[in-house]
């Protein structure tokens, strides 16, 4: 979900969502494939890692920080924030809907519990999942931290993600269990992965709550940069030793994800740099549009004979991508800013010459 802080208090934050956007375009183009295999691994299953915890803390963080405390009006926050969270899916089902029926996903067949999974688990496109797992790991964070503490919450959130980390990264020790494995086979029946609204995002959403409830007083910023570096330093090592030992039944989850984006969050909160009003909304549609922009490249570069260039060198698919994810998240989210305004033009009552 996108933030409104144009520039000023917030302008960090959406600055390094729409940097990790841009991330998580690369994870779905492989910008470096022409370059090496491992080089595009280092990109796209390491370093591009930190950008959807990245969107789920600065979710949390931005929620949290405006609820009052008055359980009345906090549900009536929550209920608004998830009926946005649904709009935005529905949208983006609708949006992929064509591109779901061109790939022959309804060719086969489809059971009633295939398709309540793919809705509100798995996604019903490839990167759709973001958006269920937002709305369950916000209410369940939610809900959590009405019967306890922060540091409870986070407790809680952080032995699912260990229990995710079994089924992710850390597959291959989970495997040598009997018992494990029969437990996660049998828990891959209901979602694809574990990275989802259970095990993955709670843990980042609980520190969004942790930020939105700690003291202004923040650490200082020297010692966040070495946190940050030391965090991504060990978040590489932790990635190349587990694609070494051949563990990874997927690559979302990293232990050292926790510090490394908490200390890069707060990072972006002491930037009060100016960025475009429009910045949250480019970072939200670039995430959501930049599939159907593979598909539109790839038409483009077909109709043109430039495939070879297009398409068949990565780096420029991926400088391609961006450029019309761009132009498209540009165009709804300046649409959706008139619109906006007009409706707050509308509400406001007319004041007699």
């Amino acid at each position: 979900m996108r933030s409104n802080a144009s520039g000023g208090r917030y302008g960090g934050v959406d600055a390094v969502k729409l940097v990790a956007a841009f991330l998580v375009v690369a994870i779905h183009t492989g910008p470096l494939l022409t370059y090496g295999e491992y080089a595009d691994f280092l990109v796209t299953g390491v370093l591009g890692r930190l950008a959807v915890p990245l969107f789920f803390l600065a979710s949390g963080f931005l929620f949290f920080r405006k609820l009052t405390g008055r359980p009345r009006k906090d549900e009536r926050a929550l209920r608004k924030y998830g009926g946005k969270i649904a709009m935005l899916y529905a949208i983006a089902i609708v949006i992929y809907l064509p591109l779901n029926v061109y790939k022959g996903d309804f060719a086969g067949s489809v059971t009633a519990g295939g398709l309540l999974r793919d809705l509100l688990v798995d996604g019903t496109f490839y990167h759709l999942w973001y958006l269920p797992a937002l709305w369950l790991g916000i209410h369940l964070v939610y809900f959590l931290h009405k019967k306890m503490s922060v540091n409870g919450v986070l407790a809680v959130t952080i032995a699912l993600y260990a229990i995710g980390l079994l089924g992710d990264s850390y597959y291959g020790l989970a495997v040598r269990s009997n018992m494990l494995e029969g437990v996660y086979d049998w828990m891959f029946l209901w979602f694809d992965y574990t990275r989802n609204g259970l095990f993955f995002a709670p843990v980042f959403i609980a520190l969004g709550l942790w930020v939105a409830n700690r003291p202004e007083r923040t650490p200082r910023g020297s010692g966040l940069l070495a946190l940050f570096l030391l965090s991504l330093a060990g978040l590489f090592g932790e990635g190349i030793a587990l694609r070494a030992a051949d563990w990874p039944r997927h690559d979302s989850m990293y232990i050292l994800l926790l510090p490394a984006v908490g200390a890069l969050f707060l990072l972006a909160l002491r930037w009060r740099i100016r960025v475009s009003p429009l910045a949250g909304s480019l970072s939200q549609w670039i995430y959501l549009l930049h599939p159907a922009a593979i598909v539109a490249v790839r038409g483009i570069a077909g109709a043109t004979g430039l495939d070879a260039w297009l398409v068949g060198h990565s780096l420029l698919h991926y400088v391609s991508v961006c450029a019309v994810s761009i132009a498209a998240a540009l165009a709804v989210s300046l649409l959706t800013e008139r619109r906006r305004r007009a409706r707050r033009q509308q509400s406001q009552p007319a004041i007699p010459a």
